[in-house]
């Protein structure tokens, strides 16, 4: 039997069942962030610049709202589409799940099938949340930047971009913010402020199984 060859061996050491799940995650983690990046930050910024090109005279702070807008439209229309594979279905089902869960922890009941069940499926602490409220939170941020950073198309997205990225940070601290506050209080503020992602939860969450 002849000998493996170099380049087999070499396929054998670095295509090994662990080292192929590692790069398969490290290529799933990438394609997730430059999909996100895509989607929410570069689309928006394209897609307002054609339509806002038939409106010259369109306030500067204007285009940031109209761009804000876009990404929340882009964001449910994700959503609603990945909510309808079966598969995100039953998530979704397993994260009602987890607020019914939640609540009944909260109110000091017993952990039971019967006590969780009865729970509300809405909670205003819940992730989904977070995300929408990051999103309104950007449009007012970004009303204070400039809207056209330089004069050709393609580096003013690039550039637009970066500036969403750095104030990323910021904007996710808001939002962590705003969601203890909404947790700690019940007030009409909080209930203001909660309402878009409760809302939102009516797709992100399903009711479950007694199994789940």
């Amino acid at each position: 039997t002849a000998k493996p060859s170099k380049f087999e061996l070499w396929l054998e050491k670095h295509l090994s069942s662990k080292a192929l799940e590692k790069a398969v995650i490290a290529l799933a983690v990438v394609m997730g962030v430059g999909l996100s990046i895509f989607l929410f930050m570069v689309l928006p910024t394209f897609l307002t610049g054609g339509i806002l090109h038939f409106f010259p005279d369109f306030p500067l702070w204007g285009r940031n709202v109209v761009e804000g807008v876009l990404k929340i439209a882009i964001f449910l229309v994700y959503l609603a589409m990945c909510s309808n594979m079966s598969d995100i279905k039953r998530v979704f089902q397993y994260h009602g799940a987890e607020h019914k869960t939640i609540f009944c922890y909260e109110q000091g009941l017993e952990l039971t099938v019967e006590n969780v069940r009865r729970q509300s499926r809405f909670h205003p602490r819940c992730g989904t949340s977070f995300l929408i409220l990051m999103l309104l939170v950007s449009i007012v941020i970004n009303m204070f930047i400039p809207a056209t950073l330089v004069d050709h198309k393609i580096l003013n997205i690039i550039a637009s971009t970066g500036i969403g990225l750095l104030t990323l940070p910021f904007i996710m601290g808001i939002g962590y913010e705003l969601i203890r506050f909404a947790g700690r209080h019940d007030n009409l503020f909080t209930r203001i402020i909660s309402a878009p992602g409760v809302w939102l939860q009516h797709i992100t969450t399903k009711e479950p199984d007694d199994s789940m």
